[in-house]
């Protein structure tokens, strides 16, 4: 089905001049289509499913913006927090100058948390400020949904097949290299996913498949205030796909 132009960003909750810029950026030319003694310019199916990739999706939530709905979604999908505004702007696909403007009003509205954080860089303990979702906050929860739903634009990458080794530790009682993911996802998933090391956490929520994380979230031992979040995980993945 051949869709308008203005129907794509309505779709995307976007506009026009956007995806424009985005057609131009993508070489996506649109062809002729008499509507109502009217020639429109409309794109086909495969056109508007590489803007979706490359603009993302964001749904109209009152008091936000799109960019603040792709921060929280960056967020949600990196439980270890991000070290800088520059690696979040990256994340959400957005300008420094925007996410640092996105990242002053979430904090203010304290969605989004500043902490320090001591490591080791070139020998020397240093402290970073790291920015961190605030899962806690009611208002977190409230948005939970509409955060769920949200498309970051598609990085082209190439899947696992298997854990990567530095998260083999966690596998005390089996060999990493036999459990290729395609086949022992929901066990990758449960034993990182529940561990309490946060890029373990990270990766599993990124790179493994929806169902086994939602599986996951549905287990006895899993703790009631993550259920939601990983829910949350599995929806946002399975909205990528």
């Amino acid at each position: 089905m051949e869709i308008t132009i203005s129907e794509v960003a309505e779709s995307l909750e976007t506009s026009v001049p956007r995806v424009t810029r985005a057609m131009k950026r993508l070489g996506l030319v649109p062809t002729q289509e008499l509507r109502n003694d009217r020639r429109v310019q409309v794109l086909d199916s495969s056109q508007v499913a590489v803007l979706e990739d490359e603009l993302g999706f964001a749904p109209s939530v009152k008091g936000y913006t799109r960019e603040d709905l792709f921060v929280l979604a960056a967020l949600n999908l990196s439980p270890y927090g991000f070290r800088s505004v520059h690696a979040m702007s990256r994340a959400a696909a957005i300008s420094a100058t925007t996410a640092t403007e996105v990242v002053a009003r979430l904090t203010q509205k304290d969605l989004i948390v500043i902490s320090p954080q001591r490591e080791l860089l070139n020998r020397k303990v240093v402290t970073v400020s790291t920015l961190h979702a605030n899962r806690h906050h009611e208002e977190w929860r409230r948005l939970s949904r509409q955060i769920a739903v949200v498309r970051l634009p598609t990085e082209s990458s190439t899947s696992p097949k298997i854990v990567p080794r530095r998260f083999w530790h966690l596998f005390w009682n089996a060999d990493p290299l036999r459990l290729p993911i395609a086949e022992h996802a929901d066990f990758l998933a449960t034993r990182m996913l529940l561990s309490d090391e946060p890029q373990a956490i990270a990766w599993a929520a990124t790179n493994l498949p929806p169902d086994s994380i939602e599986r996951t979230a549905n287990m006895r031992s899993t703790p009631e205030e993550d259920c939601q979040w990983f829910r949350s995980l599995a929806t946002a993945m399975s909205s990528e796909d």
